[in-house]
């Protein structure tokens, strides 16, 4: 059944299903970190597969899945943000951004005739990269598809893709897995502290993955350590010792300072703790001399600064007056 995590097995059916009716353009959406990306390459694989007696995934054998296993298949195009191209080792500055230059070339890609008589895909990854003018170019191939064809969307945030587009998709979502099936999942990579990895995931199995790294889990711990000193805690040598991080970096850290403000919020309104498991203890007695105001009123400020994230801004400035408002929540 494809090449499937074990939470997509019900969505990998689905895409299955589409060999017999296949639609011009595919939205597969949901949280990140759920594979989706993953999936939606396997489903391209099978739906170029040669073997004439494929069921429920690729044979892996002919021309068509060694050409898509070298990642050289003529008819399957991926289109994604330079960012996130390994193959391109060029000195050129990398964009977070799918340009219109980009989708024109995906354009003209899908109106050729097919190397093997076959299926043209295009697969587009992160769909809500696409500037404003990309989308809209993109929106004339999506309203008379050229035939033979698959426009193949990928999105983290649907949400931010213009409603034309969605309208013009069949939509396939992706739903955060049952919590005992991503901690099997998740142990049986070796992650030991599961739970917890899956928690500051928020539910997605594969980020919980890349949160178990022990480094992450040094420098979370190192700056939550300096948060239980609550009144007494040094805001201004803590933000600058996070003077030089990188917009990635500062927007971690805002990250776990919104986890460990809803924490503080939790324990103090329901005696549970969300995120932060390993510092259970810690937050209750914490929570006690949080005053409620200030703590929401904090959480406020949080949620401006992530959304500042993007722009320019002096870290360290902002931290003081972040972790400065910190030290007014206490009694």
């Amino acid at each position: 059944m494809l090449d499937a995590y074990p939470w997509q097995i019900a969505s990998a059916r689905r895409l299955v299903a589409f060999n017999q009716h296949l639609p011009h353009a595919l939205l597969l959406h949901g949280r990140a970190g759920l594979g989706k990306h993953a999936l939606a390459l396997s489903f391209a694989k099978f739906l170029l597969c040669e073997h004439a007696d494929k069921a429920t995934d690729a044979c892996g054998a002919c021309a068509s899945c060694h050409w898509f296993m070298q990642g050289s298949h003529p008819d399957m195009h991926i289109l994604q943000p330079s960012i996130l191209d390994e193959s391109d080792d060029s000195e050129a500055k990398k964009s977070a951004w799918i340009s219109v230059e980009q989708v024109r070339h995906a354009i003209d890609f899908v109106q050729l005739t097919s190397h093997r008589n076959g299926l043209r895909i295009v697969l587009i990854y992160p769909a809500e990269a696409m500037q404003a003018a990309a989308a809209n170019a993109l929106l004339k191939t999506l309203e008379e598809p050229p035939a033979n064809s698959l426009i193949l969307l990928v999105s983290d945030q649907a949400a931010k893709l213009i409603p034309t587009i969605l309208s013009r998709c069949h939509l396939v979502g992706f739903d955060l897995p049952d919590e005992a099936v991503a901690l099997d999942w998740l142990q049986a990579q070796g992650v030991s502290e599961a739970q917890l990895c899956l928690k500051l995931a928020a539910g997605s199995p594969l980020r919980a993955l890349n949160l178990a790294d022990a480094d992450y889990q040094t420098r979370r711990r190192a700056l939550l350590t300096d948060l239980l000193a609550g009144k007494k805690a040094n805001a201004l040598a803590l933000a600058a010792r996070y003077a030089k991080l990188s917009g990635a970096e500062f927007a971690q850290i805002i990250l776990w300072l919104q986890q460990w403000a809803q924490d503080l919020l939790a324990t103090k309104l329901a005696g549970r703790v969300y995120y932060q498991l390993d510092y259970a203890e810690q937050l209750h007695s914490l929570a006690l001399r949080v005053k409620l105001k200030p703590l929401q009123l904090w959480q406020t400020r949080l949620q401006q600064a992530k959304a500042a994230v993007a722009h320019p801004l002096n870290v360290q400035m902002v931290l003081e007056d972040i972790l400065l408002d910190y030290l007014n929540l206490f009694e």
